[in-house]
């Protein structure tokens, strides 16, 4: 993906996938209350921009919340600020501090960024900012990534903090030569996103389970070595934005091929659009739930 004019420019399609609100809410809004107006491009194409995308979360948030969108038209924007802020429910401040990271983000402010996770991972601990806040973020991150609106620089040095948080978090749990059974942790060629990855390995280790981590865009030939080498009772795979020709049963398939009498632990988004052909050995998880159920039972 390569540097555009269009990135960082929003359609009403991205506004409404970001935020929530209907495309016909957005112009009804637009043209009765005068806001959220669009740019246009030389060739009269409607856009708006990351300012346009940081307003649009905020009256989301509020209108979510009850306030009515000609109350919010009314607000300056240290106005939406403080009552934003004032607000004291949980699940209200939690997407307040996904939008600030998304807008962190578009202005690649790291500190201030890095800041609101250290923040949220103090006073609520590294799994609930991993399920509630991180994974809320890097969903919306996705969007934003799957429709090229955001600068790979963006995205990268984002999701490094992250993985930072979380490399800190595994490397404080306590180790256990002795441990088992263990697992081969790996993502296919071509996937690089490895945060739910690194978190299967905490969750791990918790459970005093030992992981070993072969991590992304791993050839099968890798995979194949590395399981001869480690020996490793359980092999686990995330699926999440493969190549679009990418078959998962195809590759399954080969896998139980490769990876003889090991059992293979399959998540990921993926498998909520794929129909997987039942195999003995593959077992799906269809939800990060799914996944912390099934790991303290390994044996």
């Amino acid at each position: 993906m390569g540097i555009t004019a269009d990135m960082n420019r929003f359609s009403i399609r991205d506004i409404e996938n970001l935020t929530g609100i209907k495309a016909h809410t957005i112009r009804i809004w637009e043209q009765r209350y005068g806001i959220l107006q669009p740019k246009r491009t030389p060739t009269n194409i409607r856009y708006y921009d990351a300012t346009d995308l940081k307003y649009a979360l905020r009256i989301a948030l509020l209108n979510d919340y009850g306030y009515k969108i000609s109350r919010i038209q009314e607000m300056s924007e240290a106005e939406i600020n403080n009552v934003i802020n004032k607000i004291n429910d949980q699940e209200f401040q939690l997407q307040a501090q996904v939008n600030k990271m998304l807008e962190t983000m578009l202005t690649l402010d790291t500190d201030l960024f890095e800041a609101l996770i250290t923040a949220y991972i103090k006073k609520n601990g590294i799994e609930m900012a991993v399920e509630r806040l991180l994974f809320s973020f890097l969903e919306k991150v996705g969007i934003m990534w799957m429709t090229d609106r955001i600068f790979p620089a963006q995205e990268h040095i984002m999701s490094n903090i992250v993985y930072r948080k979380l490399a800190l978090a595994i490397e404080q749990l306590p180790k256990n030569p002795d441990a088992g059974p263990s697992v081969l942790l790996f993502l296919p060629e071509g996937e690089i996103h490895d945060i739910g990855l690194m978190y299967v390995h905490y969750l791990l280790l918790k459970h005093g389970k030992k992981p070993i981590y072969l991590g992304p865009n791993s050839p099968v030939k890798d995979v194949q070595l590395a399981a001869e080498m480690k020996k490793p009772d359980y092999a686990f795979l995330h699926l999440t934005s493969v190549a679009s020709e990418f078959d998962s049963n195809k590759y399954l398939k080969k896998l139980t091929e490769t990876l003889p009498g090991i059992t293979i632990l399959v998540s990921g988004s993926m498998l909520k659009h794929t129909k997987l052909q039942s195999h003995p050995r593959i077992v799906p998880f269809y939800s990060l739930q799914q996944v912390k159920n099934y790991i303290p039972n390994l044996s």
